[in-house]
């Protein structure tokens, strides 16, 4: 298969969507990035997933791939969202770039949380409307494209040009105001930072590689996670407390991945989340000797 030239990418303004944008824009490639409220790009078109259909644009601009980084499944869990119109949103989405690459972006929410280290090749047992939404997507890029690449990511943070994840932003803020805060410390992800996410992502979209991959870090509980990212942060912790899940909950306890086919496919190794978070922190926030 030859590389992509052109690639369509829905969803440029969102965390993952605007770092990836920024790095496939340093890459030989032409670039379609779409946004539905506000840009962040001036080039920019505007796209709605649940009315805009696609398939005149990709078949005039002669698109090659196309990188669905715009989480609809997780939107789509709203009541708000009818489950049936999601559904044909997906097929029709799907069906008109069934002759490009497809590259979407899945999560570990797709597995159910009882084994933990999954590979690739694990069957998904979602138990959550959001798992069962990625599910649907995955089933339908594998349906109806025979080049594609689904990517499933696992507890992304960090800074997102400059502006950090909403999660670590609200506990930080909280904690400096003197608020408590509880995390399961039985509660296992794959934390990854997002910058080296997208880069992985950018590497597999350029690649001529078909299957599921894995780009995720490494495992932790939620609770060390929070701990780990406010001392980075320079945060006192002594408000932050682990819990235990509840022995009856539906929420999956360990989605932690395996990620030796990212590490073989990209070369990428996960960083610490103290040294993600000092790379890739702005400049203004950065002792003076590193600025």
């Amino acid at each position: 298969m030859r590389i992509p030239q052109r690639f369509l990418l829905l969803g440029s303004s969102g965390y993952l969507g605007r770092t990836l944008t920024t790095l496939m824009q340093e890459q030989p490639v032409t670039l379609f990035p779409t946004y539905r409220t506000t840009t962040l790009f001036p080039q920019a078109l505007r796209y709605d997933f649940w009315r805009d259909d696609l398939a005149d644009f990709v078949r005039e601009q002669k698109i090659d791939a196309v990188i669905m980084a715009a989480n609809m499944a997780y939107e789509a869990v709203d009541p708000l969202f009818d489950g049936k119109l999601y559904r044909r949103r997906v097929n029709q989405l799907v069906q008109a770039c069934m002759h490009c690459r497809f590259i979407y972006i899945s999560s570990d929410g797709i597995f159910d949380g009882r084994q933990g280290t999954y590979t690739e090749s694990d069957p998904p047992h979602p138990t959550t409307p959001y798992g069962q939404n990625l599910h649907f997507f995955e089933e339908r890029v594998r349906e109806f494209c025979e080049n594609y690449c689904i990517i499933r990511p696992s507890y992304l943070y960090g800074y997102s040009l400059g502006e950090l994840d909403r999660r670590l932003r609200r506990v930080r803020e909280g904690l400096l105001q003197g608020e408590h805060f509880e995390y399961f410390d039985d509660m296992l992800k794959s934390p990854l930072d997002v910058n080296q996410a997208a880069q992985a992502i950018v590497q597999l979209a350029l690649s001529n590689f078909v299957g599921i991959v894995h780009v995720a870090g490494k495992p932790m509980s939620v609770y060390h996670f929070y701990q780990s990212a406010m001392q980075a942060l320079g945060v006192p912790v002594e408000h932050l407390h682990p819990i235990s899940m509840p022995p009856e909950t539906y929420l999956p306890r360990d989605t932690t991945l395996r990620t030796r086919l990212m590490k073989g496919l990209t070369g990428i190794e996960p960083l610490e989340i103290a040294e993600a978070l000092a790379r890739y922190a702005p400049v203004s926030l950065k002792p003076l000797e590193e600025a």
